[in-house]
């Protein structure tokens, strides 16, 4: 087994040539157990959470919900270090499921059991059911995971329509983007918790307008307070109007 190792102990163990440092020391270490322990009476499983892949393969992304391991294409592992007497390696590190390996010789990253981040919402997840014998090619059974909150992007245009997907889905984890034209009240955001305990984000987007937020323009100080008030509003806010509700509060204020 080989845990996680971060960069900053890599960096501070290796120095600056950590890729081909790591790879070395790796290799010599699994080679000795290997040959110390691993032989035809028994089964040979690796395990490691790695960033690992084949030599001259397309690089595999990591996820958002992983701690970066690499810097640029620096600190891979590559599979190719893994002693001839492991069966079955398997890896954790990346999200989604893959063999980087070969058929008789499988490298599995089973995947994640849940989604970690919005990058992965609609992906299915899977565990490994490996059946292995000594001095036997081992075979592996890919068995997707179907209990678990799913991640769902969902974008609505009315209060009443996010009201109602919520109460038709409870089981999900959401980001939520609901399109206005003016800023949701305090009232409408209460109402659309209330109606689901999963929601992590809940995004204001202006709806039907053209809004450059970089537009320079000259202000004009001898407008109207309140008319100063909505535009800073509106510049602030994507192009958003301010509700009735906080024009009425900043009326409030502004008049003590």
């Amino acid at each position: 087994h080989t845990p996680y190792a971060n960069e900053v102990r890599l960096k501070e163990y290796f120095g600056e040539n950590k890729e081909e440092e790591l790879n070395k020391v790796l290799a010599e270490n699994w080679k000795s157990i290997a040959d110390n322990f691993c032989d035809e009476n028994g089964v040979n499983l690796l395990m490691a959470h790695l960033y690992m892949n084949k030599i001259g393969a397309p690089i595999l992304e990591e996820p958002e919900g992983e701690k970066p391991i690499k810097i640029g294409n620096a600190d891979f592992i590559y599979s190719d270090i893994i002693p001839s007497q492991i069966q079955y390696t398997a890896l954790g590190h990346l999200h989604g499921f893959r063999n980087i390996g070969t058929a008789e010789k499988p490298v599995v990253y089973a995947s994640s059991p849940l989604c970690y981040s919005f990058s992965e919402a609609g992906q299915t997840k899977y565990v490994s059911i490996i059946e292995a014998e000594p001095n036997k090619e081992v075979s592996f059974e890919k068995l997707a995971l179907k209990n678990g909150k799913k991640l769902v992007r969902k974008t609505f245009d009315s209060v009443e329509k996010t009201v109602e997907w919520l109460s038709e889905n409870p089981n999900t984890l959401v980001e939520l983007t609901l399109e206005s034209e003016t800023f949701v009240k305090a009232e409408e955001r209460k109402l659309i918790h209330q109606s689901h305990n999963g929601i992590v984000h809940l995004i204001p987007k202006v709806k039907n307008q053209e809004f450059n937020e970089n537009q320079l323009q000259e202000i004009n100080l001898n407008q109207d307070i309140q008319f100063l008030f909505k535009d800073y509003f509106k510049s602030k806010n994507g192009g958003q109007e301010a509700n009735d509700e906080l024009i009425q509060l900043f009326n409030e204020i502004a008049s003590n």
